[in-house]
């Protein structure tokens, strides 16, 4: 794709430049030639014989010189005849800014599936449609109708809102720098994943940041997002994403799909992708301006300093509730900071230089501090006392910053009477805040993206005893026959051919069948209902545990009354006779959910009937790989009780990540799996004990015959 002319185009055309003033046409026209941009400038407007002392041209083949870039601002209607002709003209980019597409509905979506085939098949990159354009400072470039052009920088930006984009040109016009800003519009050719790939190579820039209201193909942006941070040159990734909407979740008939919604899938997204999630607009303007200021660091220990005892306490809180360590400082440092401090003033950290610290006391602790092996970052608090030395004070942390490459927010906690100070910090790179709770949090940011280039290398995993064709046979049979929900006994079959351990089972039709079935078994069984009309056999009383086989018939014949009390109109086709589990299993939850648009989700945590109460689950997207796996079993608050707590054995966890893998190789082999359920599955010490208790699986709709 043609993102190299598209964002650095050596002649424009205007298609639709305008000469009323305060239009669209005209804005654009204005902006591309006010700044210092050097290319050529073409408008096109039949109507009219020049505009800003330009010649208009009636059409674009008319214009006797090459064109890298059109830019079309006329009405939705004709957006595909001029496209057409600027495909005919030999041009590869295109913005398209005119709205009237999708976003209006039927009409509107089928020409901009009309364009989108016109595209491709010029090979058009296009941007849009319904954007505000681009901005690309380094070339005096305002290929937009924003009024701000953005101060040159390495942040690369991009949004599917117009509207942020110019809030947030305003928001950032003294304190930001941006390589590229881009508005992407309906994203009908050009998306997230094309501009991630483009900016990962891109020399300009050092960090990457988009603002979304829905992404589509988990796998590439997995890839892209790995890709750009693993790199010699790695350049951290942060996204806004709205919509936290639990219409996804409503919809789902199981315990995965109600615990994998859809702001659940998102965030599982961007973690498997290594992309920094900004929980707000403001969240995310002070994690540009903290990754775009600073490198990343080498751990996640911070050091504090202080004039004010209670911010530094409150920094310490939220340093820990943001996964950082409070740095230990050596003697020998304790010693220095002993020779330049007063003797009520702290040196443990937060080191707290007490309200009367003059530039220079700040200056001496600021030395000594981010020389400590133990320092990784550093939180700089300044409030304003009658003493305070703002501006000299941010000389000093100025200057600590340009000779030590280690991360450094300045918290000046005021407005007024510190600006001079937080001027001259904005203006020589150095991030600033107000609080001190965002700033750690910005920094934990940081810790975070440190941390996910450390790749940990994990065992292979070897699939086996894994049966396809057996599991196609029973899947085939299931939508042969009209049906998305294969039976208790066909998801255990399908399970089964996967490697999955069940307990031993029998299907049986009346309480004879049943005493008989306990006898084969000879031990204590459970005794479950079958009935297509009961997702949750537990809540409808269709379940019964530990019947000693001699009960069985007694047993049989509770649970019909039990189920016809509970759920009267629900269609009984008999019961499976269970073998009981053995004694002191943990419980948990393996699942597959299926994400519109995205992919499948993987999902696994703590399960039993309190799953969707305790909520402890983590999700990943399919393919995964075996790191993947193992930070799933481990990101769960209940890792410690599966590795063994107090004297007791833990789990065997190589065979729950086994089991995992083959979950994420079922969903691979078989995409159209909606949703399945496997809840819980019985884990102990020993591999040969695991079982699965319960199993369903819905198939898509759309993939009957």
């Amino acid at each position: 794709m043609q993102l190299e002319t598209l964002f650095s185009p050596r002649s424009i055309a205007v298609i639709g430049a305008s000469t009323k003033i305060g239009s669209v046409g005209y804005t654009l026209t204005e902006n591309l030639l006010k700044n210092s941009y050097t290319g050529s400038i073409y408008p096109i407007n039949p109507k009219a014989d020049n505009l800003f002392g330009l010649p208009c041209y009636t059409n674009i083949s008319l214009i006797p010189h090459e064109i890298d870039l059109a830019i079309i601002i006329v009405p939705a209607s004709i957006v595909p005849l001029v496209l057409r002709e600027v495909g005919e003209k030999g041009v590869h980019a295109t913005i398209v800014i005119s709205s009237g597409f999708k976003e209006t509905g039927v009409e509107g979506k089928k020409l901009e599936d009309e364009i989108t085939q016109i595209s491709k098949k010029y090979d058009i990159a296009l941007l849009g449609p319904n954007c505000l354009g681009f901005l690309r400072p380094s070339l005096g470039l305002n290929a937009s109708f924003a009024k701000i052009l953005p101060e040159n920088g390495k942040i690369a930006f991009f949004s599917q809102s117009g509207a942020l984009c110019t809030a947030l040109l305003d928001l950032t016009h003294d304190s930001l720098g941006f390589s590229h800003f881009i508005s992407i519009g309906n994203k009908a050719i050009i998306d997230e994943n094309e501009l991630l790939r483009f900016f990962a190579s891109d020399t300009n820039t050092s960090v990457i940041s988009f603002y979304t209201e829905g992404l589509i193909e988990s796998k590439k942006i997995i890839e892209a997002g790995r890709a750009v941070l693993a790199g010699s040159e790695p350049k951290p990734i942060i996204a806004l994403k709205s919509g936290t909407t639990t219409a996804g979740t409503q919809a789902s008939s199981s315990h995965t799909g109600a615990l994998a919604g859809s702001d659940d899938a998102y965030e599982a997204l961007f973690k498997q992708a290594r992309i920094i999630r900004a929980e707000s607009l403001e969240n995310l303007l002070n994690l540009l301006s903290i990754f775009s200021n600073n490198a990343l660091p080498e751990n996640n220990r911070v050091s504090i300093i202080t004039n004010a005892g209670g911010l530094g306490v409150l920094a310490t809180d939220a340093a820990v509730q943001n996964g950082l360590r409070i740095a230990s400082f050596g003697e020998e440092t304790k010693k220095k900071l002993r020779a330049v401090l007063p003797p009520s003033a702290s040196v443990n950290n937060p080191v707290d230089v007490l309200g009367d610290a003059l530039a220079i006391r700040y200056q001496n602790a600021l030395e000594i501090v981010v020389a400590d092996e133990e320092t990784d970052m550093l939180l700089v608090i300044v409030t304003p006392q009658t003493m305070t030395e703002d501006v000299k004070t941010a000389e000093a942390i100025i200057t600590i910053k340009k000779h030590y490459n280690k991360p450094i927010i300045a918290v000046f906690a005021g407005k007024e009477s510190l600006e001079g100070g937080n001027a001259l910090l904005r203006r020589n790179g150095v991030a600033t805040l107000i609080y001190p709770e965002p700033g750690m949090q910005a920094l934990g940011a940081l810790a975070r993206v440190a941390d996910w280039r450390k790749q940990i290398a994990v065992p292979p995993i070897i699939l086996q005893n894994i049966d396809k064709e057996k599991a196609r046979i029973i899947i085939e049979k299931v939508k042969s026959e009209n049906r998305t929900t294969p039976t208790e006994k066909e998801a255990s079959d399908i399970l089964k051919a996967y490697g999955f351990p069940f307990f031993a089972t029998y299907e049986v039709r009346n309480k004879k069948e049943a005493k008989e079935a306990a006898q084969k078994i000879e031990k204590n069984v459970a005794l479950k209902i079958i009935s297509p009309d009961i997702i949750h056999k537990s809540d409808a009383g269709g379940v019964i545990l530990d019947i000693d086989p001699k009960d069985m018939e007694v047993a049989y014949d509770r649970l019909l009354t039990n189920v016809k009390k509970n759920a009267p109109d629900a269609k009984i086709d008999g019961a499976l006779v269970v073998e009981m589990a053995k004694k002191g299993g943990k419980e948990l939850l393996l699942g597959l959910k299926k994400e519109p648009g995205l992919g499948t989700l993987l999902v696994f945590g703590l399960g039993g009937i309190y799953v969707e109460t305790l909520k402890d689950v983590t999700m990943r997207f399919i393919p995964l790989s075996e790191s993947d796996i193992d930070e799933m079993v481990r990101e769960i608050k209940s890792f410690a009780i599966l590795s063994g707590v107090r004297g007791e054995a833990g789990i065997d966890i190589l065979y729950l990540k086994e089991l995992l893998m083959h979950l994420a190789q079922f969903a691979i082999d078989f995409p159209e799996v909606a949703e399945l359920d496997i809840n819980p599955l019985l884990v102990f010490s020993k591999r040969t004990d695991f079982r699965v208790l319960d199993a369903r699986i819905r198939l898509e709709k759309n993939t009957l015959p």
